[in-house]
């Protein structure tokens, strides 16, 4: 639970005040009780309480004086029957405990005092200043605080807050005593919004003598308490308070945290962001720029400059108004600005000090990450780009933070970037003319910041789209740097981005796919001569259990294929034969990653990609071993008997027709399917016939010819494996995702 504001006696002279909020903390008091007062009816509307007939009486300054003695005798006998105790005085946090027979008596103590306040009203008392003073500190003790809801005392300052044309030393003491009755008392916040108050109390934030004492009372009131949050959303707080902010119309910064933290309060409800200010950017980005605020108000104003840019209106003014540079500006000084003018060594802190310092660091660190994903979200709108080109100072900036020290700025220039990076003539500035991918590669190759490694190699395979810039990235060290990410077991998220840019950089590529296949020694007499990086990708595919990583290995190998079976090699033949032995000879288990492509059903385009390998690999003497290779395993057989019949098998092991209505993209899916698992079969029997299985072969040609023996053959196939020893053969697991 938050800690609420003590609202303590302001300095007060005459009609002016020049008042501060205390920091004392006051505890929410448990526990309720019944009372046989008399019954305080409760006002439905503000104009309901509004007091009037002012003045309509008239009374002595004696008996206006006993009044007051009265009211004030009230607090004495209590102070009396509880220990003698002054009201005055704060109790202590733990001292909190309060049974039914103390409550009644504070109760029977007030019995009388809403009928002498009304009269005091009436008769236009000097004394009703001094009166409500008395009240309002003793509201400061959460003891009273319950009695004074359940009495009509609250009922009646909340009537002056709605009344016109009362004296700032009386409205003063009414915000003070609603502010501190309301503190952790949520009978006596509903008690507030429910008599339709809240407007008025917020319209003396406008007062520049009351908005001292405005404020904080606003926030006790909305503090832990998620209905009058959302009420003061509705009364436009959000536009009232970033108006203030705007106006500057208060004096010091004592205030800046309490309206910093009641907009936090808000911001997150749609009705608060519909009614702020269209320039609350640039009010909130002018505090942030201040040089006196304090680390934890600079924190909480960040977070509400972010719950702001939620809204898709403030997003668009940060841009078109050229806001991001202050929003980046107040992001590097974030460095600076609060790490004290002497760089001290932790270990020369006293231990209290080291807390604070790691304390601090973790608050930053929060609230950076936060500012950069939103600003990055930004940076995703079209709008960015057209306001910030490549050429332009801000993009400028992120190029030279990919370099910097500062692991949040090198990742928050990633990510921009990447954002910016979505067209071709973009990717090629970047790559041809800025050359940015040479500090991706340093950070890919040295850094140990997990978001560092993910958005570099996020940017990159943006980058790598092109044609052109793969061919410039492959000719780097590349490899050897994806080699490096591939390893990082305990970061999987990692090895699988490294997957996806090895993928991204393979694709239509056959010089990379030459560099993916470079002996991991250049010694001949080494066994690591024999391995390749490619062996070190199927080793992560054997190993890992990420069913990403290993769908984008699996799709690799899909993207080599489609180059070395293609009808006009790119190279001299001799070169071309030369990698294409290489790629099947040094990779005897290349088959398996395309196996778990077609046995698994979850996503069909994966599946199609599969077969369309398949069917390439067998095309020739070498892929045609590796597919018959894969194919051993029955789980590989029975979907492609599904492809090629169109039907599937039951849970009794039958094959049926399927019920299900395909759309016209799926029936294509499944023709092209069919057409490749045929080519995949025929081209098995024409390399490998000769050596096969007599069962296997069966099944292959009942496929082929679409003879009714289909599903006999393929039941005695799966007796055979089944009683067979496997112990050799390739295990085939396809692990589902994770969502």
């Amino acid at each position: 639970m938050a800690a609420q504001n003590d609202i303590s006696k302001p300095s007060w002279s005459g009609t002016t005040a020049n008042a501060t909020p205390g920091s004392n903390v006051a505890p929410f008091i448990q526990g309720s009780a019944t009372t046989n007062t008399t019954h305080i009816s409760t006002p439905t509307t503000a104009a309901s309480l509004g007091l009037k007939d002012r003045g309509i009486t008239e009374l002595s300054k004696t008996q206006q004086q006993q009044m007051f003695s009265s009211l004030n005798a009230i607090f004495e006998r209590a102070e009396e029957s509880e220990g003698g105790v002054g009201v005055r005085e704060l109790r202590p946090v733990s001292d909190t405990a309060d049974d039914d027979g103390r409550f009644d008596h504070r109760l029977e103590a007030l019995r009388d005092v809403r009928g002498t306040l009304d009269q005091m009203w009436w008769c236009n008392s000097d004394f009703l200043v001094t009166a409500a003073e008395v009240l309002a500190d003793g509201s400061r003790d959460p003891k009273w605080r319950k009695p004074f809801g359940e009495t009509g005392v609250l009922y009646f300052f909340l009537g002056i807050l709605g009344t016109d044309r009362v004296e700032d030393g009386l409205m003063l003491q009414a915000l003070r005593l609603v502010g501190n009755s309301c503190a952790d008392t949520d009978e006596n916040r509903q008690r507030l919004f429910d008599s339709g108050c809240f407007p008025a109390l917020m319209k003396h934030l406008n007062n520049a003598v009351l908005v001292s004492i405005a404020v904080p009372a606003i926030f006790n009131v909305c503090t832990d308490f998620e209905p009058g949050q959302q009420q003061a959303a509705s009364d436009g707080l959000s536009h009232e308070l970033i108006s203030l902010l705007a106006s500057r119309s208060f004096d010091g910064d004592g205030l800046l945290g309490y309206i910093f933290r009641s907009l936090e309060l808000i911001l997150p409800l749609p009705q608060a962001l519909a009614s702020a200010p269209d320039d609350s950017t640039e009010v909130l980005l002018g505090h942030a720029s201040a040089q006196t605020i304090s680390l934890t108000d600079f924190s909480t104003l960040v977070n509400c400059f972010v719950l702001l840019l939620q809204d898709t209106r403030f997003q668009l003014r940060l841009v078109t108004k050229h806001l991001f540079e202050r929003a980046l500006t107040i992001l590097v000084e974030s460095y600076s600005r609060f790490t004290g003018s002497e760089e001290l060594d932790l270990a020369y802190l006293s231990l209290t000090a080291q807390t604070e310092r790691l304390e601090d660091e973790q608050l930053l660190h929060g609230m950076r990450d936060s500012l950069i994903q939103v600003l990055s979200d930004v940076s995703a709108l079209p709008e960015f780009s057209a306001v910030y080109p490549p050429q332009s100072p801000l993009i400028g900036s992120l190029r030279v933070w990919l370099t910097v020290p500062q692991t949040q700025l090198q990742t928050c220039a990633c990510v921009m970037l990447g954002n910016v990076a979505r067209s071709d003539e973009i990717c090629r500035t970047m790559v041809q003319s800025f050359h940015v991918h040479e500090p991706l590669l340093l950070a890919l190759e040295t850094s140990n910041d997990s978001q560092v490694l993910h958005a570099a190699s996020g940017f990159l395979k943006n980058l790598v789209v092109l044609a052109e810039n793969k061919t410039t990235v492959g000719e780097t060290r590349i490899i050897r740097v994806l080699a490096r990410l591939w390893s990082l077991e305990t970061l999987p998220q990692i090895q699988y981005a490294g997957a996806s840019l090895a993928r991204q950089l393979m694709t239509g590529s056959y010089r990379n796919i030459q560099g993916l296949l470079v002996p991991l020694s250049a010694d001949p007499d080494s066994p690591a001569h024999s391995r390749t990086y490619l062996s070190l990708l199927l080793v992560i595919y054997e190993k890992t259990d990420q069913v990403s990583t290993r769908t984008e290995i699996a799709r690799t190998i899909t993207a080599i294929c489609r180059i070395l079976n293609s009808a006009h090699p790119p190279v001299g033949v001799d070169d071309f034969e030369e990698t294409v032995y290489r790629f099947y000879s040094l990779h005897k288990e290349v088959g398996r990653p395309l196996a778990s492509m077609v046995s698994q059903s979850q996503w069909p385009v994966v599946r199609s990609e599969g077969w369309f390998a398949f069917a390439l690999m067998a095309k020739n003497q070498e892929g045609a071993e590796a597919v018959s290779h894969a194919m051993h395993n029955v789980a590989v057989i029975r979907p492609l008997i599904e492809t090629v019949t169109g039907k599937s098998f039951n849970g009794h092991g039958a094959l049926e027709t399927s019920e299900a209505e395909l759309d016209q993209r799926q029936v294509e899916m499944k023709r092209r399917d069919r057409e490749n698992a045929l080519v995949l079969i025929s081209e098995l029997l024409r390399f490998r016939g000769d050596r096969m299985a007599i069962m296997r072969k069966h099944l292959f040609e009942d496929l082929l010819y679409g003879r009714e023996s289909i599903h006999s053959t393929y039941r005695e196939l799966s007796k055979q494996s089944s009683g067979s020893d496997t112990s050799d053969r390739q295990q085939y697991h396809v692990p589902m995702r994770e969502d």
